[in-house]
């Protein structure tokens, strides 16, 4: 397989792929799926970098269990479960589980606002850190769909498949999210202003 052909193949097509010895196929997995992972690793170890560590240690386990995965059609969910699974086991053997509680390392992504008026900086950061609290009020499903959505800019279809959930239920909480979101922020005091 070519590389276009790899990025356009689903996953079943890049496991055997994979499998036989294409080590671009199981990159392209990879970059597929890694932020997702690294939103489930957060949502357990909260740190950052500990949700680095706990990523790689779940690819490494992915890669070398792959042979024994049954139904290649459910690469993401039993990634998921890998994931899951490693940032627990990171939890009890080093005791630092905490919540989620903010999108830091998601709303903080790199950009360049040395060039930009500071009071615009100073009120995009303040609007941020209002979506950021927004965001700790709703439920733990919802906060998952939403960062999975735009943060890991995963498509529906797939999430649906990495959380081991029918699609109709992650458009469901997309949507309900985005609905107390906006009403979280309008009590708060934000229009159209987000």
């Amino acid at each position: 397989m070519h590389s276009v052909e790899l990025i356009e193949a689903g996953d079943a097509e890049l496991v055997v792929a994979a499998l036989a010895g294409n080590t671009q196929a199981f990159d392209v997995l990879v970059n597929r799926y890694r932020r997702a992972m690294l939103t489930v690793a957060q949502q357990i170890v909260r740190n950052p970098t500990d949700a680095e560590d706990v990523v790689q240690d779940a690819l490494l386990r992915a890669f070398e269990s792959l042979p024994q995965l049954s139904d290649l059609n459910r690469f993401g969910a039993w990634l998921h479960s890998i994931t899951r699974n490693r940032a627990l086991r990171y939890y009890r053997n080093m005791g630092r589980y905490q919540p989620q509680e903010d999108m830091e390392p998601y709303l903080n992504r790199a950009s360049d606002t040395s060039a930009e008026d500071p009071a615009n900086v100073v009120e995009a950061e303040s609007i941020q850190q209002s979506v950021r609290d927004a965001i700790k009020d709703l439920q733990t499903d919802y906060q998952v769909v939403l960062e999975l959505y735009y943060w890991a800019e995963m498509p529906q279809k797939r999430m649906a498949e990495f959380l081991s959930l029918p699609l109709t239920t992650v458009k469901w909480r997309l949507r309900k999210a985005k609905e107390q979101l906006k009403t979280i922020l309008e009590r708060r005091g934000f229009g159209e202003d987000i």
